[in-house]
Order: C-alpha cells, then sequence, then structure tokens
C-alpha cells in the first residue's frame, strides 16, 4: 500500500498526490478539510486509484507524469505535469521532473510552508517491516537501513547526468522533512538523507 498526501491551500481548496483507495470514511474526511480540487498522479505508476478520486470529485482537475496518458488512454487526464502547470498551486508548491528515468517519470514536489519532499517510488524506506517477507524484500532492494533508491528503480536509468542535474536540483530547495509513498518517512534532516540516498547517481557505470 502506498502513502498518499494531502495540502490544503489558504483558500480551501485541497491538492491530492498519490491518489490512494478511496471509501466514503476517506471521502467524508476530505470533504471536511475542503474542497478537493487537484488530483495529482505523480509518475508512471501511481494511477491506479486516479480514477475513482475523478468519479468521486469530478470537478477536480486531473494531473498525471509525462508519458502516463499513453499509458492510461482510459485516464481523463486535464493535463500533464510540466513547468507552466506550477501557476496552479499557487506558491505554495514548486515541482519537477526527475529527468533520466523515463520509465518512471516521476514528478517530485515541494511543499513550501512544511518544508516537505514528496517522493513516490525514487526513494523508499523499510524501517521497520512488519513481516518476514517485508523484511527480506527491503533488504533485497537496498532500502531497509536508511532511505534509498531500490535496486529495480536504479535500473531505470537511461541518463545518468540528466539525472544527476535533476538531483542537484532538487538538493537546492529549502526542505527538512521527506514524505515517501512508502513506508517511513524521514521526519527530519532530510536534505542530508537524499543526498546519501541519491550518491549513487555519481557511480561512473
Amino acid at each position: 500500500m502506498a502513502r498518499m498526501s494531502v495540502a490544503r491551500f489558504g483558500d480551501g481548496q485541497l491538492w491530492v498526490h498519490s491518489p490512494g483507495p478511496l471509501d466514503d470514511a476517506l471521502a467524508a474526511q476530505l470533504d471536511a478539510l475542503g474542497e478537493v480540487a487537484f488530483i495529482c498522479a505523480p509518475n508512471r505508476f501511481h494511477h491506479l486509484f486516479a480514477g475513482p478520486f475523478r468519479q468521486r470529485y469530478p470537478s477536480a482537475r486531473l494531473f498525471g507524469a509525462p508519458g502516463l496518458s499513453r499509458k492510461r488512454p482510459d485516464l481523463p487526464l486535464d493535463g500533464t505535469l510540466t513547468v507552466d502547470t506550477k501557476t496552479l498551486w499557487s506558491d505554495a508548491l514548486e515541482h519537477l521532473l526527475f529527468e533520466g528515468m523515463p520509465l518512471l517519470n516521476e514528478v517530485v514536489f515541494l511543499h513550501r510552508p512544511s518544508r516537505t519532499l514528496l517522493l513516490t517510488d525514487l526513494c523508499a524506506w523499510y524501517a521497520k517491516p512488519d513481516s518476514l517477507m517485508k523484511k527480506a524484500a527491503a533488504r533485497l532492494l537496498g532500502v531497509d537501513r536508511q532511505m534509498a533508491t531500490a535496486r529495480t528503480i536504479r535500473f531505470m536509468v537511461r541518463d545518468r547526468p540528466a539525472a544527476r542535474r535533476s538531483r542537484d536540483q532538487i538538493l537546492e530547495w529549502d526542505f527538512d522533512r521527506v514524505i515517501l509513498a512508502h513506508e517511513d518517512i524521514v521526519p527530519s534532516d532530510g536534505k542530508s538523507a537524499l543526498r546519501r540516498a541519491l550518491s549513487w547517481l555519481d557511480a561512473s557505470t
């Protein structure tokens, strides 16, 4: 199961990142917070529940990562997450496409007011796996000791210099906490954790 994140803008509009399973209880919680105005599928994998969210909130605008519209022609996107869509989030959010990994095409977000970085599959951390199977998988993927890029995700890199440029841009942002879609979060000193997690990009091969 993946983590969904929600940001509330000053005007009461809600922005939903990596939507998860939607039931009446969750919808009631969201409705109590504000109006769901934006739904984001931030990479080419995290889109399974975007459709049900759009059905529940038909007035919300649904945006997907580059390439998602080709993968999911049945998903009615309002647009692709590009530089131009930044104006929609006012000053609360910054985002960029993590380049060099076209199979993933993850769009990374910064929530400025809380100094929080939002990652989906680029990194993960299974600090306290709740089963032997999950513990073994975390160790095999290399995400058990600290926040890291899973070995399966590393194999997706096709342009290492482009990926390094994206990493360096993210490290210029002002953030402290990192929220990950999978398992644990990094509550503080997230910039140092991300620098370590993506240091593998500096290898020559």
